[in-house]
């Protein structure tokens, strides 16, 4: 067997690459290898560890219980070894966020305030990344993420925003080619059988949620329906005037407030899930982190404020 101190640090980049993707040809794209190289590089490495990094099973590989540890202590010297460098040459990541960002929560309530950040803090480099996958802490780049759920993110720091709060909304535009000048206060949810319905993937049980909530759940069966892939688009079609589209309130409030939309019912359906701040359970956060999380959840106070006036709560 070669001596351990003889390990060559690209083969733990490489086998630190292989972990994160769980793929061998991924970590070959990213190495500049072959998948057949990557292969070599951890089997050359097992036998000097004398134990298995991976379960192989195709394309995809898997961390054995030994290899997890492992790995986990190669990102951290890596991730050691690299902070040294920056240092020396005056590049500390220090001043730079990474964040994962659901796309909906992104673009209909993140970014029109993102500029706000910047401005109070303007030494801190965001690295804005959108998903609606969540990412493992330990095998990411990522400080923080924004997730969507009941708030049980085991071994993580969980921080409600606020949460869901649903609402049917349609342009101002096709509400008056429908209904004419039937006052809003008149309107009932039975009135939705007159509208196309504007569907969700990746939110399926929205409109059945809301009009069950309302008392109105065969207006499903009476009306016409338009599927999207996922909420952001569906909000889309509603202000293009294609028909009725089941929104969480923060999202379109801007729009309503500008008489872009309308939202005529008095019916809101609050959800017991909502969007989260999420971070691994450290006792001492990066500055940074601190600083987004305290101006984000400020903001999101601000939102459920506003949200709460509008409808005399």
């Amino acid at each position: 067997m070669r001596l351990l101190s003889q390990v060559n640090l690209n083969s733990l980049k490489i086998v630190e690459s292989a972990a994160r993707h769980r793929n061998f040809t991924r970590a070959g794209e990213e190495q500049f290898i072959t998948a057949s190289a990557v292969s070599q590089r951890v089997k050359s490495l097992e036998d000097q560890l004398r134990f298995k990094i991976f379960l192989r099973g195709g394309n995809a590989v898997s961390l054995t219980p030994e290899g997890e540890t492992y790995v986990s202590r190669v990102r951290e010297a890596l991730e050691r070894i690299v902070a040294a460098s920056m240092e020396a040459t005056g590049q500390s990541q220090e001043h730079v966020l990474k964040i994962s960002v659901l796309p909906t929560f992104a673009a209909r309530w993140l970014f029109p305030r993102l500029p706000l950040f910047q401005q109070q803090y303007p030494d801190i480099e965001m690295h804005v990344s959108t998903s609606y996958a969540t990412h493992e802490f330990s095998t990411s780049e990522f400080d923080v993420e924004i997730r969507y759920g009941d708030g049980r993110f085991p071994d993580l720091s969980a921080d409600l925003l606020f949460k869901e709060d649903l609402t049917p909304v349609c342009s101002r535009k096709l509400f008056h080619e429908i209904l004419g000048d039937k006052p809003l206060s008149k309107v009932r949810p039975q009135d939705l059988r007159h509208f196309t319905l504007l569907h969700s993937d990746t939110c399926t049980q929205n409109w059945q949620s809301w009009l069950g909530f309302a008392g109105a759940s065969s207006v499903l069966q009476q009306t016409k329906s338009i599927y999207f892939d996922s909420c952001m688009m569906s909000y889309e079609a509603a202000t293009a005037g294609l028909g009725f589209a089941v929104a969480n309130r923060a999202y379109m409030a801007s729009d309503i407030r500008a008489e872009r939309l309308v939202a005529p019912f008095a019916v809101h359906h609050p959800n017991t899930a909502g969007w989260y701040f999420v971070c691994p359970d450290k006792t001492l956060p990066a500055r940074k982190v601190s600083l987004f999380k305290k101006w984000i959840a400020a903001e999101a106070a601000l939102t459920q404020s506003q949200l709460d006036s509008e409808i005399g709560y």
